[in-house]
C-alpha cells in the first residue's frame, strides 16, 4: 500500500478522473481486462463512480479497453490450454462480459471436429494414468470425467472415448 492510500481515512473516496485514468493505465499495462474487471478494480482502489466511468470511457476511446478483443484473446488462450467450450463460456461469463458478446465469441471458437481433436490431444497427456487402469469401463469413466471437467460437451467426450 502506498503513502497516498495510508493517509486517506477508511471509506474516503477518490474523485479525480485523472488519477483513476492513470491507475487504469497501470492496470491495463499488465494485461487486458474486461470493462467489468477494470471498473471493479478501480472502485476497490477507492475511486467514485464518476471518476471510474470517465476513466473507462477514455480507455475505450484510446483503444486500451476492448471487451470483444479481450474475450477473443481469453477464448483463444483457453483453447490452447486444452479447455472445452463449456468451460470457456463459464470463464467469459465470470469475467462480466455481455451474453451476446460471449455467444459471438463462442460461435467463432471451434467446430465440433476441432473440439474432438482438442479433447483427444488433452486426453493424450493423460495416457499414463489411463493405462494404469486395466478395466476398460473404469478407463472410460476416468476419461469421461476428465474431459467433462475440462469443459467438453458430452457429445464430444463420447466421440473421443469411443476410441479408448
Amino acid at each position: 500500500m502506498n503513502d497516498e492510500n495510508r493517509s486517506r481515512p477508511a471509506g474516503a473516496r477518490r474523485s479525480t478522473q485523472s488519477e483513476a485514468l492513470q491507475s487504469a493505465f497501470r492496470i491495463l499495462a499488465r494485461r487486458d481486462h474486461t470493462t467489468g474487471e477494470l471498473a471493479l478494480k478501480l472502485r476497490r482502489k477507492g475511486y467514485d463512480r464518476k471518476a471510474v466511468d470517465g476513466a473507462l470511457e477514455r480507455c475505450r476511446d484510446l483503444g486500451y479497453l476492448d471487451d470483444a478483443r479481450t474475450a477473443r484473446t481469453m477464448a483463444d488462450h483457453l483453447v490452447t490450454r486444452g479447455y472445452g467450450p463449456l468451460r470457456i463460456r463459464q470463464v467469459l461469463v465470470q469475467k462480466g462480459l455481455e451474453e451476446t458478446l460471449v455467444e459471438q465469441v463462442m460461435a467463432e471458437c471451434q467446430s465440433e471436429d476441432d473440439q474432438v481433436r482438442a479433447a483427444q490431444k488433452v486426453l493424450g497427456k493423460k495416457t499414463s494414468r489411463l493405462h494404469r487402469e486395466s478395466d476398460p469401463w473404469k478407463r472410460r469413466q476416468i476419461a469421461y470425467r476428465f474431459l467433462s471437467a475440462r469443459g467438453f460437451p458430452s457429445a464430444v467426450v463420447n466421440r473421443v472415448i469411443d476410441d479408448i
